[in-house]
């Protein structure tokens, strides 16, 4: 055995480590990249050096992931969708839809996991992913449901449409590319419709009913903005706010199904519910309850007098947080505009909650009482000053930043242009995603605090390691290896056996490679098997494409299953237990309709 094939053995080794270290999780992601980095640093440069010995793979080579223009797309798209997600951009259509439509919630999320496939078959799904992310997130949080359920089934449904048509997917133009140039084939745009909806026949219904069952709420989501405390409020409806021109339909406001109108003030007039055909009018004073998430969305928690001014300078993260009025507490008995919070420390007290204990009165007549919680709204940094205060004890965990709303036309702009330059192909995805996440923060929707905090470690180093894995399988001849050890096994048990055992060996490997690369490695392979056995080349060249699309058991297996591996709060495992049968469907499908088919 030559070093050449060990150091080939070894990267097997690491490959397996790799993925077990992945799946069973009893580390960090982050930290079995890195090992997994280490281990071939060892392999491909440190033991070659000791002994004087030539090797196919420097540090450089294995660090070259890192600077890969996927991973750079991926972490600009993911700055991207948080800058939408703090503007609220998506919130109100995704509101229209889900409450003015006479489909049920669930008729609605299939409806949008369906249209998300069907553009895929003529747009690059990544554009389409980034698009349907914030919408379904925003769509999860109106209906209480997780996100998790509807994140990746949309994400799989973009790949089965993405394979339904040559230019839905780069993968298959490559095949295209490769299979004219080895066999003179000419691939048109329907030719891969018939296999694919053969595939999306099964996967569909899978992907709808099935995927989404095996997702609950994920650990971190009851954490992200809310208890269910019910808080009242109240504020003075300015010119031009959201609920200006509402109307009530029997007795409730429709479009305020999850906040409850508990009284509004008119002048001198009082109107308590049932409401009969009121309409809000600026100035109105209206007194509203519901859990804080709902009071932000519609714009019911304002930012204090003293932030608004300067809300525009970069003063800090406009965030709300809960606090309780310590016992012994100096502004027990105070109603919220006498305790001098908001004068003191830049705060405004903007709700109370009082052990569920809700009355008519005004939240300016409320008398503050020991063990009250405090809904408080402010920039952090007078949060921080609120910290040494003994009246109050600042929930520390239940801080969030509210929606910009100010910049929802920025984000969105911003966001369209994205969707169009990498839709058209103007420019690369990774260039315009870039230049997108600067806009996102050059005009505020977002600050750089909340761009790091919603860039991924566990992404940034599962890419890098993946394409190190992948560069050393290529160098080394372990995936050439595979291939012609694949083609001896079966080349004797026929075409149709063939056919099956390649899509299986290119479904594997796409999950660990990445998909263009496995695709590009195994067409001439492909072609020259087929002709070995005298097959026609064109189902061999087909079974590339659609192995090559199946990257679905892994989140390194294709770039978008990273885009939702966050916003979903998904595992590495929660991939291979969900998206693994998928994988054994398309191959299944595939290894009974493409011998038929093609008539081999």
């Amino acid at each position: 055995m030559t070093f050449s094939d060990l150091q080939m053995w070894l990267t097997f080794g690491v490959i397996a480590l790799t993925i077990v270290g992945f799946s069973l999780e009893r580390v960090a992601v982050e930290t079995t990249a890195l090992a997994s980095l280490v281990l071939l640093t060892l392999v491909f440069v440190v033991a070659p050096g000791a002994f004087g010995l030539s090797s196919p793979l420097s540090f450089e080579d294995l660090l070259q992931g890192f600077a890969n223009p996927a991973l750079v797309a991926v972490l600009s798209l993911i700055v991207v969708g948080q800058g939408l997600f703090q503007t609220g951009a998506l919130d109100a259509p995704s509101r229209h839809l889900a409450r003015n439509t006479r489909l049920p919630p669930s008729a609605v999320f299939i409806l949008l996991i369906v249209f998300a496939g069907a553009l895929s078959a003529f747009l690059n799904n990544t554009p389409v992913v980034v698009m349907m992310i914030p919408v379904l997130m925003s769509l999860a949080r109106e209906q209480r449901i997780s996100p998790a359920k509807l994140l990746m089934a949309m994400n799989f449904a973009t790949i089965i449409g993405g394979s339904t048509t040559l230019i839905g997917s780069s993968t298959n133009l490559l095949v295209a590319q490769v299979a004219h140039h080895e066999a003179g084939i000419n691939l048109r745009l329907f030719d891969l419709t018939a296999p694919g909806l053969a595939i999306a026949a099964i996967a569909v219904p899978y992907i709808l009913f099935v995927i989404p069952r095996f997702f609950g709420k994920r650990p971190q989501e009851a954490v992200k903005f809310a208890s269910g405390k019910q808080f009242i409020t109240e504020i003075v409806l300015p010119e031009g706010h959201p609920l200006v021109g509402m109307r009530s339909v029997s007795g409730l406001f429709p479009g305020l199904r999850d906040v409850t109108v508990r009284l509004v003030r008119r002048g001198t007039a009082i109107h308590l519910p049932p409401f009969e055909d009121l309409e809000l009018q600026p100035g109105d004073l209206a007194v509203f309850s519901g859990i804080r998430e709902d009071l932000a969305r519609h714009g019911i928690i304002k930012p204090a007098r003293g932030e608004r001014s300067t809300e525009t300078a970069g003063g800090g993260t406009h965030s709300v947080g809960e606090a309780i009025v310590a016992p012994g507490g100096r502004i027990i008995g105070r109603s919220p505009a006498e305790t001098g919070i908001e004068q003191t420390s830049g705060i405004s007290v903007v709700a109370v909650e009082r052990r569920g204990r809700m009355s008519r009165q005004a939240f300016s007549d409320v008398r503050l009482e020991e063990g009250d919680v405090l809904l408080l709204s402010g920039k952090d940094a007078a949060f921080d000053r609120l910290r040494g205060s003994r009246d109050l004890l600042l929930l520390e965990k239940s801080f969030a930043p509210l929606p910009a709303r100010r910049d929802t036309l920025r984000s969105i702009l911003i966001f369209t242009g994205l969707i169009v330059l990498a839709a058209t192909g103007l420019v690369p995805i990774a260039i315009a995603a870039l230049g997108a996440a600067l806009l996102m923060l050059v005009f505020g929707c977002l600050n750089i605090r909340q761009a790091r905090r919603a860039f991924d470690s566990r992404i940034f180093m599962l890419i890098g390691a993946s394409i190190a894995l992948a560069t050393a399988l290529e160098r080394t001849g372990g995936a050439q290896f595979l291939a012609e050890h694949l083609v001896a096994i079966t080349e004797h048990g026929g075409p149709r056996l063939l056919l099956s055992a390649l899509f299986a060996l290119i479904a594997i490997l796409t999950n660990v490679l990445s998909n263009n690369a496995t695709a590009v490695l195994f067409t001439p392979i492909a072609v020259s098997a087929a002709a070995a056995i005298g097959a026609p080349a064109l189902p061999f060249v087909m079974a590339v494409i659609f192995a090559a699309n199946a990257s679905f058991a892994t989140p390194i297996g294709y770039q978008t299953n990273l885009l939702v591996m966050g916003p979903g709060n998904y595992r590495f495992v929660d991939f291979l237990l969900a998206g693994g049968p998928l994988t054994i469907i398309s191959w299944l499908v595939f290894s009974l309709f493409a011998p038929w088919y093609y008539g081999i």
